[in-house]
């Protein structure tokens, strides 16, 4: 979703956030539970233009796929080392951000690509200078 809307600031939107299945286990619901923040979005769209990422499968990770968990530093994916497409993945979404001018990013907490204490993104956008907020 660029931004399309010049007097509304644009800000970075996990697309998960938008409910859109894109975590690992591809699912729209868990636990009875629907993915995403339909609040929080309706209340974005009203002052701000959305930018939708995904830095995983931005990155060319597939859906669905195994978790990924951090160890000492390295993005584990099933035994392999997806580090470098969490990185890739980063870079993507600093670029979206940059080419959109988003001073923000809503972004999912927990996530090995967007949390902004430990995921790739997460980290580098906050290490840019965007604020990023943990949904």
């Amino acid at each position: 979703m660029p931004a399309n809307n010049q007097d509304k600031p644009s800000v970075l939107v996990s697309r998960c956030l938008l409910g859109i299945p894109c975590r690992f286990h591809g699912k729209t619901h868990v636990r009875g539970m629907r993915i995403g923040r339909p609040g929080l979005i309706a209340r974005l769209r009203k002052t701000c233009n959305l930018v939708d990422v995904c830095p995983e499968v931005d990155a060319g990770l597939s859906i669905p796929r195994p978790p990924t968990r951090i160890v000492d530093g390295r993005w584990i994916c099933d035994g392999e080392d997806v580090t470098a497409d969490f990185r890739r993945g980063a870079e993507i979404a600093l670029a979206l951000a940059k080419q959109h001018g988003c001073k923000k990013a809503y972004l999912l907490k927990d996530s090995p690509a967007c949390d902004r204490d430990k995921g790739a993104a997460g980290k580098l956008l906050t290490k840019s200078g965007i604020t990023v907020i943990r949904s």
